[in-house]
């Protein structure tokens, strides 16, 4: 078992600002990348620990700047009691009615836990599957999370009710 420290940025970002600048394709964070440290002379030493891939995701984009984030997983929905009969699938979030709920810590919980910081960042996060990408990017189905959604009286307000499957 090893730390998971939550990302603070992401040290090749201006490079890959450089790249998407000059027209680049980039891809990058996939499996969170080597955490390091910075010692007081400026020298970066690696770190045994594991970074997330979507909260790293979520550092870099807010770094940025990007407008938006897409997580794509293999989960139709983010749903709240997820496999109970009280399951209830989320559409819109505010990040602190979302960030409220409990989500399983080695499934959906890493995607949510980016979502609000890159939501608080002032972008726009989505979490949906691949097949359904025109969707998401559409508002027709799977979570957005934005600083702009209302927080409601309730968690139970502070979302719509996902479309019908």
């Amino acid at each position: 078992m090893v730390p998971s420290p939550m990302p603070l940025r992401v040290v090749q970002a201006p490079l890959v600002r450089a790249l998407l600048e000059a027209g680049q394709l980039v891809v990058c964070v996939g499996g969170g990348g080597v955490p390091v440290k910075t010692d007081g002379k400026g020298r970066q030493t690696g770190v045994q620990a594991v970074v997330d891939k979507d909260l790293a995701s979520a550092a870099l984009a807010a770094e940025l700047q990007a407008d938006m984030l897409i997580m794509l997983t293999d989960a139709a929905y983010v749903s709240e009691n997820w496999g109970t009969p009280a399951q209830r699938d989320i559409l819109t979030a505010s990040p602190e009615a979302i960030s409220e709920l409990p989500f399983e810590e080695g499934s959906m919980k890493p995607k949510i836990d980016a979502a609000v910081r890159f939501a608080k960042a002032g972008g726009r996060a989505l979490i949906g599957p691949l097949d359904r990408l025109d969707d998401l990017l559409a508002g027709r189905s799977a979570p957005r999370c934005a600083p702009t959604y209302p927080r409601g009286s309730s968690t139970s307000e502070a979302w719509g009710p996902a479309p019908p499957r």
